[in-house]
């Protein structure tokens, strides 16, 4: 007996939101000048009014400074060793959980429920991981 193929993209995923501001902040690491959000949309072929989104979401959590003016546009706030993935996805997305009951410290099933304690486990091995990776690891050579 063959298993059937599964079509679907899998339970765990980043958002588009979170590519994007890797993409974004990846781009102003790998140029160390002040960039437009419209330059890089167009370079990366982005979504302009999406990005420009992110940009300020970016922005109200720290991770880049807007200058204005005919030559202005963003920069980073720190070095690319300095900003983790976990940062970054937690300043856009809330608290990293693989299933919705470890979003809260409590779930009304706990009490019953045998698989929980595996997936908190999971779940602090991804937030580790992530912690431990670097914007510094999708800077292209």
């Amino acid at each position: 007996m063959q298993c059937k193929e599964n079509k679907r993209s899998g339970a765990l995923h980043l958002t588009q939101k979170v590519d994007y501001a890797i993409i974004l902040l990846a781009s102003l690491a790998v140029k160390k000048e002040l960039r437009s959000v419209k330059n890089i949309a167009e370079e990366k072929r982005l979504s302009f009014s999406f990005l420009q989104k992110v940009a300020r979401e970016l922005q109200l959590s720290g991770f880049i400074k807007a200058e204005r003016g005919k030559n202005g546009g963003y920069r980073l706030c720190q070095t690319p060793e300095e900003i983790s993935l976990k940062e970054i996805i937690e300043a856009l997305e809330g608290p990293i959980a693989v299933v919705p009951c470890l979003k809260s410290s409590e779930c009304s099933y706990e009490a019953y429920c045998t698989i929980r304690p595996g997936f908190k486990k999971l779940n602090e091995q991804i937030k580790t991981h992530f912690d431990q990776t670097s914007l510094a690891n999708f800077l292209q050579e």
